[in-house]
């Protein structure tokens, strides 16, 4: 596809990029929503009846649990997630450049290995440990306070239903005590809530493990293609001034990525209303970049 002309302003990517983009993103997602889950899964089997009754006896989640989760996260982002950015911030940013040398007939290459997108995959690695960290630890605390609040003492009980929330959120894990709460109150025998728990929280753990790798995905794509467009502007690559515009993803956008659609275009390296140089907004945004050169 040739870079089109449009009021004297060259664009380098619009709506048919986007797409390109969203494909990308689903044509990746399920391999690593597999590997997020199979991390939970290695995660849960540190769930073991000893370490429950020291639980019990602590009420909270014992260290032992909160070290090895740590540990294991630290080496699914490093082996796991990290290589998923790479892919993600390579394809982007080498279709900018092929986009670029449309305009010039010039070789300019996006290069992957630059000192800003080493930093960027460090403290997105940082920051996605922290908050994944965070969330296994509140998670299992909430649904552990709320079945000793239920007066369950059963070491093997309990560890049957703390196993299937490694992995969820604390909002996530709440609503699962309240599901095994109604069950109680029903007469449900404890085997038979021990099955509904693992199935309903199945279905939670599918649902997370996409909604994960789609935004880490359309992060780092979105970041690749904005750094590939700082390199050409840094190699003199451009003949204009790059700005850019919000694409609004999916049949219905939020309202801040609305706001953000509304506010384009704007100068490369400005925010959006959200704060943001580019999506993604927030959890599950499938929104993208036009970007475009003032001649």
């Amino acid at each position: 596809m040739a870079v089109e002309t449009r009021a004297r302003n060259l664009i380098i990517t619009d709506a048919r990029d986007a797409f390109v983009f969203r494909r990308y993103v689903k044509a990746e997602e399920g391999s690593l929503a597999r590997l997020t889950k199979a991390m939970w899964i290695k995660q849960g089997e540190i769930i073991t009846l000893d370490t429950v009754k020291v639980a019990l006896n602590v009420g909270t989640v014992p260290g032992e649990w909160e070290d090895q989760w740590s540990k294991m996260t630290r080496e699914y982002v490093r082996d796991d997630m990290t290589s998923a950015w790479v892919k993600s911030i390579s394809t982007a940013g080498d279709a900018i450049a092929k986009k670029v040398n449309r305009l010039r007939l010039k070789q300019f290459e996006f290069d992957s290995t630059m000192t800003a997108i080493k930093a960027w995959v460090d403290a997105n690695a940082g920051k996605l440990i922290v908050n994944l960290t965070a969330a296994q630890m509140s998670s299992v605390h909430a649904l552990l306070q709320s079945q000793i609040a239920l007066g369950v003492t059963s070491p093997y009980i309990l560890a049957q239903r703390i196993k299937p929330m490694v992995g969820l959120t604390e909002r996530e894990a709440k609503a699962v005590a309240k599901f095994i709460a109604s069950l109680s109150e029903d007469g449900v025998p404890a085997g038979a809530i021990n099955k509904s728990v693992d199935k309903y929280a199945k279905y939670l753990h599918r649902n997370r493990a996409n909604r994960i790798a789609q935004t880490e995905l359309s992060n780092a794509y979105n970041f690749g293609q904005a750094g590939s467009m700082r390199q050409a502007v840094d190699a003199g690559e451009l003949p204009g001034v790059p700005d850019k515009s919000w694409l609004a993803g999916g049949p219905n956008p939020c309202e801040i990525c609305e706001e953000n659609e509304a506010a384009g275009p704007i100068d490369l390296d400005a925010v959006f209303p959200s704060g943001d140089e580019h999506p993604t907004a927030h959890p599950s945004c499938a929104c993208a970049v036009s970007y475009s050169v003032r001649r």
